[in-house]
């Protein structure tokens, strides 16, 4: 394998970056040495009030006048510490107060304070008193007045004198993103008549985290996002690959789900399932884990992923199960859960396609041809097909197939279809039957499907993967037809419509992220990205400048957008297990649980915009988008 990046085909062009920036997201020199003070004073004894007063007096970059401020400590082994004081509006007055709060708490000895690696500290200054609030009546629904937006807005719950803060960032800390979910959280945590036996006050901060001897500015509990480059997405794509092979299992599993903010496996939509003794594991986005790790081969041009991912397809054949088709011919379905789901045999045969495509290894041929023997055969005459081989062990035919529809299992079986047709398919007779077939599917899907399935249809189109395969099976030229082109612009044009832009996002992080109705929460999504690249591709195919730099510019700030949830060094900080949070890249903004797949489509969206050359990433700059407000 080459280890050259193809040369840029058409580079897209710099997102103007917005004139105006957050308060705090300029740090100076003089904030990193207020850091090394707040750690020394934490250490000493008799703290240097007075150096401490010098230190914050330098610390330009930093609110000087507040209310109040919140001092937290963070270390991987221990339950955080946070203390909330007041001092007469000054920063200064409020820190030392905070920090003699802090130096006399009875846990503060199991924090190794002195050691910037392992403790970190958290910073929220508060610079307007808490105004009281309706904790029923506000919410992210709500307009004016009444919205309270998660990750940005802070709680003060107060009862007989006491008082508890609920930071903005507490949002991602403990992994909730609905008023719902705050709620529910609170009255957990704090009794069923917390609602309303407490008075309740809203505020907000603004919020740093240690990371090393400097400060990192916090926006909705994530690092403020900066700008894009290529540097960035090298790095996002390596730690998201060293995460799946760091976690990897012997037998080529992946680690399916993990929930950073309880430090478990224990997947939320299966919470029945004990994640050691009887996990749950889903082999459609087994085969999305694989896919990931040779497209970072075939990017890089670093083997190290290979083996690896062979165990992983060794584990997905050993799921097959074999037949005989109506005409004869050797199949084989996954079968995987009691289930034979077309889609695992789709994305399974994108894998094996892929692996082809990358090594020229004909090992798996075979396999792959009973695959696509068998995804044919699941291709009804009307063009249908037939979503599920079994279901529960129970063969499921084409008269029951309606109660059994997926919308997106036949884009995957057509995205193995074109890698199989493209990378390892040579008989031409052979390819002949095949393409005959997928011709059917595709007009049923484009031009029936959106009839008789309606209801499935939304304004935010989400079959990525159909406009995948549509682009892959372009380099066929018996399948370069407008029908099929219009379908992945149209659905394309439609995702860049429905995207908040720097313009016009209700908040800045916003920007670049989907939505279904304006001014909902964003929808950050990596699977929708892929499908943005290929229709981006698509357009390079045809000759589409205008939809290239349509597609691009989208592209750029999706790709802005998405790094809000890759876990970095520098967001991780609240997490009991960093070594397993690292990498991990999440499925919402303030959600702190990430799966497999929602890994392999953030990070193979990454490594397509590198790996197609079609992005010049490495001049240009996207905008910092947390810098502009609407």
């Amino acid at each position: 394998m080459s280890t050259d990046l193809p040369p840029p085909v058409y580079p897209l062009g710099a997102l103007e970056a917005p004139e105006r920036r957050l308060p705090g997201d300029h740090l100076t020199p003089g904030d990193a040495a207020l850091l090394a003070m707040l750690r020394a004073a934490l250490q000493a004894i008799a703290p240097d009030w007075e150096a401490l007063r010098v230190a914050v007096a330098g610390a330009q970059g930093l609110r000087q006048r507040c209310d109040r401020v919140v001092l937290i400590l963070y270390q991987a082994s221990e339950q955080r510490l946070m203390v909330v004081r007041s001092g007469g509006g000054g920063l200064y007055e409020a820190l030392e107060q905070a920090l003699k709060a802090l130096k006399r708490h009875p846990r503060i000895g199991a924090f190794a304070v002195a050691d910037q690696e392992r403790c970190r500290i958290q910073l929220d200054i508060i610079a307007q008193p808490p105004v009281p609030c309706d904790i029923r009546e506000i919410g992210m629904s709500r307009s004016g007045a009444l919205h309270f937006e998660i990750g940005l807005d802070g709680l003060v719950l107060e009862r007989d004198g006491k008082r508890i803060y609920v930071l903005p960032g507490d949002a991602y800390v403990h992994s909730y993103m609905s008023m719902k979910q705050l709620r529910r959280r609170l009255t957990r945590l704090y009794g069923n008549d917390v609602l309303d036996a407490c008075s309740f006050a809203r505020f907000t901060s603004e919020s740093y985290i240690s990371f090393g001897d400097r400060w990192v500015r916090l926006w909705r509990g994530h690092p403020l996002n900066g700008s894009l480059t290529r540097a960035r997405l090298v790095e996002a794509t390596e730690l998201a690959v060293d995460h799946i092979l760091r976690n990897q299992q012997a037998d080529g599993r992946f680690l399916y789900y993990y929930n950073a903010a309880l430090d478990s496996r224990r997947d939320h939509e299966h919470p029945n399932r004990d994640p050691d003794r009887n996990p749950f594991y889903n082999i459609v986005r087994h085969s999305g884990g694989i896919l990931t790790g040779l497209y970072h081969a075939r990017l890089t041009g670093s083997d190290r992923a290979l083996e690896p991912m062979r165990r992983a397809i060794d584990y997905l054949l050993a799921q097959t199960r074999a037949y005989q088709t109506r005409d004869g011919r050797e199949a084989h379905y996954i079968y995987y859960n009691r289930k034979g789901k077309l889609g695992g045999s789709g994305v399974g045969l994108y894998a094996l396609a892929e692996h082809r495509r990358l090594t020229g290894d004909r090992y798996y041929d075979e396999a792959a041809r009973r695959l696509a023997n068998h995804i044919a055969e699941q291709i009804t005459d009307s063009g249908e097909f037939i979503y599920y081989k079994v279901y529960l062990d129970k063969e499921v035919t084409e008269a029951d197939n309606g109660d059994y529809f997926s919308f997106y299992y036949p884009g995957e079986a057509l995205c193995g279809l074109a890698g199989y047709s493209l990378y390892i398919l040579e008989d031409d007779v052979e390819k002949a039957r095949l393409l005959a077939a997928v011709h059917r599917a595709l007009r049923f899907l484009i031009v029936e499907r959106p009839r008789t399935r309606a209801s499935e249809y939304r304004a935010l189109p989400s079959d990525a993967w159909l406009m995948m395969a549509i682009m892959e099976f372009w380099d066929e030229p018996a399948f370069r037809r407008d029908l099929y082109r219009d379908f992945v612009f149209t659905d394309a044009d439609a995702m860049v419509r429905q995207m908040y832009t720097v313009d016009d996002a209700p908040y800045p992080d916003y920007a670049g992220a989907f939505f279904y109705e304006f001014g909902e929460y964003p929808y950050a999504d990596g699977a929708r990205a892929e499908g943005l690249m290929a229709a981006f591709t698509l357009a390079h195919k045809v000759g589409d400048k205008a939809r290239m730099t349509l597609y691009g510019r989208a592209l750029r700030l999706l790709a802005w957008a998405t790094m809000h949830l890759v876990n970095t060094p520098e967001s991780i900080y609240f997490a009991a297990n960093p070594d397993v949070a690292l990498g991990g890249i999440r499925f919402k903004y303030t959600r702190q649980w990430f799966r497999i797949d929602t890994i392999q489509h953030v990070c193979a969206f990454y490594l397509k915009m590198m790996l197609d050359g079609r992005v010049a990433l490495s001049d240009v700059t996207a905008a910092s988008n947390e810098e502009s407000a609407t």
